[in-house]
This record gives C-alpha cells, sequence and structure tokens, in this order.
C-alpha cells in the first residue's frame, strides 16, 4: 500500500485507517502472489545447486569413461639415479624391474674457426651453405655491411640454420685469440653440421671452419641391456630412449659412462584410487543434496524445498540405478561397482574400500586386471580382427549387447605413392647444378635441396628420405623412400585422401627419374557397420571409419582399419563388440540432464522462469489495480474533507451573520 495520509482534520475521522481496510482484501491478494513467487524462486535455487552439483559429478565422470589415457590403467615408473635419468610410463608398459648400463651421452657438433685479432675482424664476403643433418639447406650471406666476425655470427644465428654461433676467447691463441664456434642445436651423429663455404670475395680473412677438427664431435647416446655376450647395445641421436623398454620413455640426464640404472615400472594404483574416490564423493554430493532437500522436520514442522519435487526424485533414482547395474559384455568377475569395493548405503550413497581396488590392478585377482577395470566404466570396443580396432565413440554410440557389430569393409586406405619413370644409374653425381626438387606432400609445398656428391641407388633413396622428413617448410609431414627395381619410390607416410605426393619440378628432377607434373593421391578406407541385419552407413577419413552422427547404434562409433587391399573379402571383415560400461552410460544419462538445449534441468528452469514471469505480470496487474482503488479512495475522501470543510465555513458564516442580526436587535 502507497503511504499515503489525508488525515481527517475536518471530519475527525480516521481516513488512512479506513482506507487500509478498504483495500486490505487487494493487499492480501498480492502478498500470497509474491509469496509464491518467492518460493518458486528458492526452487529453482534449488534445482540451480542441483545442476551445479551434476555438473561436477559429470567432470569425475567424465575421467572414468575415458578410454585413452585412462587414470584406472596409468603405470608409474621410479628410478634407481634421478640425478642421472628419469623416466615416464604409459598405459601400455608391462610392469617390471628393468636395468641397463649408460655408456655414453649425446653430444652435439660442435666447430670453430681460426683465431681472429678481435671480433670486429674483417673478414671475407660471399656466401655459406649451412645443413644440420638432413634439416633444409640455408645460405648466409656476407657482403659490405655484415663482413666481421662478429656480423657472419649474428648472420648465421638468424638464419634459422639450427645452428648457434658464438664468439669465444681462446686463452691459448695469443696475438689471435676470438674464433667462431658453431654448435649444433641438435645432438647425435645425424645431426652433424654441413658446411659449403663460398667465403671468397673482398679483401678481408676468410673464416675457416675446421671440420675435421671437431671442438665436439657430434655423437650418440648409447646404452647397454645386460652384461652377457648376448648384451643388446642401443643408441639414439638425442638422449631420449622411447624404446629401450616398451611403453616407457627414457632421457639421460648425464650419466657417467658405466652407470648402471634399474627402471622400475609399477600400476599407478594412487592415481585410480584418487579418480575413483571423486567418482564417489560427487556421487554422494548429488544424492545428499536432494535428499537433504528433500526431507520434513517434525520438530519445526518445516518441509525441503524440494520435498514432493518429482523432477529432482527422478533424477536420483535414475543416478542409483545407474551406479547398482550390472555391466553387460564384460567380465562378469567385474561387472558391477562392488567387485572394486564400492558398496551401497542404507541412504543410497556410495561407499568405497580402496584395497579392493588396489588388488585387482595389481594383478592379485585372478582372471581381471586395469583394462578390465577401464572396461567396467567406459565405453570400449573388442574386435575379432587384428586389422580392425576400437578406436572410441560418444554418447551416442550404444552399446552392442549379445549380438556384435559387423565391420563390412569394401575398400582398404591407401597411401600416395610415385615411383620413378625411369632406372636410376648404378651412382649418380648430385652437384650445384641437379640438387633442388619441387615436392608438394600432402598439401604443402617444398623445395629440399640435396647434398653435392656421388651416391648409389640405395644412398641416394636414404638421403632423399631424410632431406624430405627434415624439411621444416612441411612440418612434419614425412615419407618413405626406397627402390621398386632400380627406380625410386616415393610414398607418402599418411594414408587416404588426405595423403598426396606432387613433383612439380627442380633441378634434380629428371637424374631422379622422374617428370614434372608427376602427382597421385591416396583413398580412404570405405564400409558400414551392420547392426542385427540392418546396415548403418560410415564414412572413411584415412584409415578410420566413423559411424554416422544420425545412426541410431553406431554413431560416432570409430575403428582403425589397417587391412590391405588383398584383405578385403566380400561380407564382414571383422565382428565388433561394444560395451558401455557404467561411467559412460553415467555421461549419457548426464547429458540428458544438462543439455542447455533439451536437458531436463533447462526444461525446469525454462517452467521456472515462465511460472515466476506469469506471477509477475499477476503482481504488476494487482498493483495497479490496487493503486487505482487507493486513489479513488484518496479522492473520495478529500472530496468529503472538501465539502465539509465549505460547510462549516458557511455554518460559520452564518453564525456569524445570525450573531450581527441579534446585535442589531437589541
Amino acid at each position: 500500500m502507497a503511504d499515503v495520509s489525508i488525515s481527517g482534520l475536518i471530519s475527525g475521522i480516521d481516513t488512512d485507517s479506513i482506507v487500509s481496510g478498504l483495500l486490505e482484501i487487494q493487499q492480501a491478494q498480492i502478498d500470497r502472489i509474491e509469496l509464491k513467487k518467492a518460493e518458486l524462486l528458492s526452487e529453482q535455487a534449488a534445482f540451480a545447486g542441483l545442476e551445479a552439483a551434476l555438473v561436477t559429478f559429470r567432470s569425475d565422470v567424465s575421467r572414468l569413461a575415458k578410454i585413452a589415457g585412462s587414470e584406472l590403467t596409468k603405470n608409474a615408473v621410479t628410478v634407481s639415479d634421478e640425478t642421472a635419468v628419469s623416466a615416464t610410463a604409459s598405459d601400455s608398459a608391462v610392469p617390471g624391474t628393468y636395468q641397463f648400463t649408460v655408456d655414453a651421452v649425446a653430444r652435439a657438433h660442435q666447430i670453430a674457426t681460426q683465431g681472429f685479432t678481435d671480433e670486429d675482424a674483417e673478414i671475407t664476403t660471399g656466401t655459406l651453405d649451412l645443413r644440420v643433418g638432413s634439416g633444409d639447406l640455408i645460405t648466409v650471406t656476407i657482403d659490405s655491411t655484415n663482413n666481421t666476425l662478429q656480423g657472419l655470427a649474428d648472420a648465421i644465428n638468424a638464419s634459422g640454420a639450427g645452428v648457434n654461433a658464438s664468439i669465444v676467447e681462446d686463452s691459448s691463441g695469443g696475438a689471435t685469440p676470438y674464433r667462431l664456434l658453431l654448435t649444433s642445436s641438435q645432438t647425435g651423429t645425424d645431426n652433424a653440421i654441413s658446411i659449403t663455404n663460398n667465403l671468397t670475395g673482398g679483401s678481408g680473412t676468410q673464416p675457416v671452419f675446421d671440420t675435421g677438427n671437431p671442438v665436439q664431435a657430434a655423437a650418440d647416446a648409447q646404452v647397454t641391456i645386460g652384461s652377457g655376450p648376448g648384451a643388446i647395445s642401443v643408441s639414439s641421436s638425442s638422449n631420449r630412449f622411447d624404446s629401450l623398454i616398451g611403453g616407457v620413455s627414457i632421457d639421460l640426464l648425464g650419466a657417467a659412462s658405466g652407470t648402471e640404472i634399474t627402471v622400475t615400472v609399477a600400476r599407478d594404483t594412487d592415481a585410480a584410487v584418487e579418480a575413483v574416490s571423486s567418482f564417489v564423493d560427487s556421487f554422494n554430493a548429488v544424492i545428499s543434496y536432494i535428499s537433504e532437500r528433500s526431507q520434513y522436520d517434525a520438530e519445526t514442522e518445516e518441509a525441503g524445498i524440494l520435498l514432493g519435487s518429482r523432477e529432482a526424485q527422478s533424477i536420483q533414482q535414475e543416478l542409483q540405478s545407474a551406479v547398482t547395474s550390472v555391466v553387460p559384455g564384460v567380465s562378469s568377475d567385474l561387472n558391477q561397482l562392488g567387485a572394486i569395493g564400492i558398496s551401497v548405503t542404507d541412504q543410497g550413497t556410495l561407499q568405497f574400500s580402496p584395497s579392493t581396488l588396489e588388488n585387482v590392478l595389481n594383478g592379485n585377482v585372478a582372471g581381471v586386471g586395469p583394462d578390465d577395470v577401464k572396461r567396467l566404466f567406459a565405453l570400449d570396443g573388442q574386435s575379432s580382427a587384428t586389422g580392425v580396432s576400437f578406436v572410441v565413440g560418444s554418447s551416442s554410440t550404444k552399446p552392442s549387447g549379445s549380438t556384435p557389430y559387423e565391420v563390412d569393409i569394401t575398400q582398404a586406405a591407401t597411401q600416395a605413392s610415385l615411383t620413378a619413370g625411369t632406372d636410376l644409374a648404378a651412382s649418380t653425381v648430385i652437384t650445384s647444378a641437379n640438387r633442388t626438387l619441387d615436392i608438394d606432400l600432402d598439401g604443402t609445398s617444398a623445395t629440399i635441396t640435396l647434398d653435392e656428391g656421388t651416391y648409389t641407388r640405395q644412398e641416394l633413396a636414404d638421403h632423399l628420405e631424410a632431406v624430405i622428413n627434415g624439411s621444416s617448410e612441411l612440418a612434419g609431414r614425412t615419407v618413405s623412400v626406397g627402390l621398386s627395381g632400380n627406380r625410386l619410390q616415393i610414398t607418402s607416410d599418411s594414408y587416404g585422401s588426405s595423403s598426396s605426393l606432387l613433383l612439380s619440378g627442380g633441378t634434380a628432377l629428371t637424374d631422379l627419374g622422374f617428370t614434372a607434373g608427376a602427382a597421385e593421391v591416396g583413398t580412404d578406407v570405405a564400409g558400414s557397420f551392420v547392426v542385427n541385419g540392418v546396415t548403418e552407413p560410415a564414412t572413411g577419413s584415412g584409415q578410420l571409419l566413423i559411424g554416422n552422427a544420425d545412426n541410431e547404434n553406431t554413431a560416432d562409433l570409430q575403428v582403425r582399419v589397417t587391412l590391405s587391399a588383398g584383405q578385403i573379402t566380400a561380407g564382414s571383415e571383422a565382428q565388433l563388440t561394444v560395451t558401455q560400461g557404467l561411467a559412460a552410460g553415467l555421461d549419457t544419462i548426464l547429458n540428458e540432464f544438462l543439455d542447455p538445449v533439451s536437458g531436463t534441468l533447462t526444461t525446469i528452469d525454462d517452467t521456472y522462469n515462465d511460472q515466476i514471469e506469469s506471477l509477475q505480470a499477476s503482481i504488476d496487474r494487482q498493483q495497479a489495480i490496487f493503486d487505482q482503488q487507493q486513489e479513488n479512495l484518496i479522492q473520495e475522501f478529500i472530496a468529503l474533507e472538501s465539502a465539509l470543510a465549505e460547510l462549516q465555513n458557511t455554518s460559520q458564516f452564518l453564525g456569524s451573520q445570525l450573531q450581527s442580526l441579534s446585535l442589531s436587535s437589541s
């Protein structure tokens, strides 16, 4: 009610109370609507809190639903000397204890010039060609603007040749102590620095690089496995070994020669326990959130904000049903949460005993292991053929049930490959006149430059492969170069329609046996999935066969097909059993709850917004009527007071006149 006072000054009537009393019913109606709106806002806020709890739960569910990089199958690795070696282990590493001896660490190639009197000593002009290993050939130009020792160092550093140039003062250099030192940016014998020195112009001193007597020879890292007659020696151009122990990457940090190292690989049960504990905690947080707000307190006679909410109860029941279900298609010894130490309490929450999970992961439970634990939670697939393997699926991918999906391949993925049109000579001489090749590999173009020299057929194939794969312009795209008879054959290492080769020109083209314009493109794998006799289409991308997004069962299902054309037969090439673990199933359910467009909580929130807007519209209408009625009553009482005032004035006037007449008569 508006704060208006008209005070019955004339009538003496308490007009404010009368107006309030007359409008009390209308005000009560507005108050009831305001109360209902406040209740709806509280309920809406409660569902917003529930949504936040579900988002947290989904994050923990996603950690367990991953098939690649799962925290359930992580390995931990320790080394006997952390100052000498560091190591990391992938999921594929086999737990165990491994020993090896460090024979040598990798070193970068270093070469230097003769001594100069000072850093600004004048040098000759011209060009200096640099190459690190099989990388790009870089030409550094020296002219009258930079023909000093420091100018040469600066030009090399700015060239991007993969060589670090610095001027060092040789204490044994006498009157000419300043030498230019070149250091390869990469270690190993495959990354030695090669130089073509054409700095022959001008009157300065020509810098000469003593490649025959390096400051430090390029060296590979080397380790030895075992100590007996059958000991195995392994080398690496860097100080990193990725194949010394399967699934383990080892980095030498500077161990002295002869250092014995022990590497121990074990299951990282801490990571798995933490992930499962987080899953249990966030599940319990959701269940408790709903339960606490759905209770009636008899002492205070207060009902929880979600008491009687069918939507909240449905969410709670669906989640509880999901975590207590049995996962079909996986090992019967590990197809429910109880097998890893998770039980259900009387309150519908979960209770976790980590020791049970640790025993399974450490192989102490017969018949099951880490992969089975991962399959309990994640979407996974097992193929009957080695050339067809499950990669990934999505929340739209359905489990296959008791009947596996059939994978019918009609076309194998191929690589782009070019074979020269003419034989190579027994030896080929590469000079400055025939050393370039213009190539487009997988959609990226580059001009590569061969080293001058005389090559046998195999040496030329090896060198061509190394130079193409070392090109920075090709951004990691690689080829394999071999011989088909006596002819060069270049093959892209990628598969599918994105695999392409084009030789457009270059001075080496003819001597390599190719013609300008030679081109080839690979093909994508083609095929489909068959579900209970019904074909569901799929799209090929390289070696990946991907179920179409609108497929009923195999939407987003991806399998990798490494079969060759000769292995493709009529009918299906493999049977694929797809299982949906608990976390994968929960992720689908949570997506239905949390989808921002059509999710359950979005619908609930929209309903609350509609109801609140409708109530606010009613409040606004009622308030407008109330204000108008109040204004009308006020005006009526003002008119009454005005009329009474006029009557009072008239009465006073008549009284005055009668008194005057009475006085005159007297």
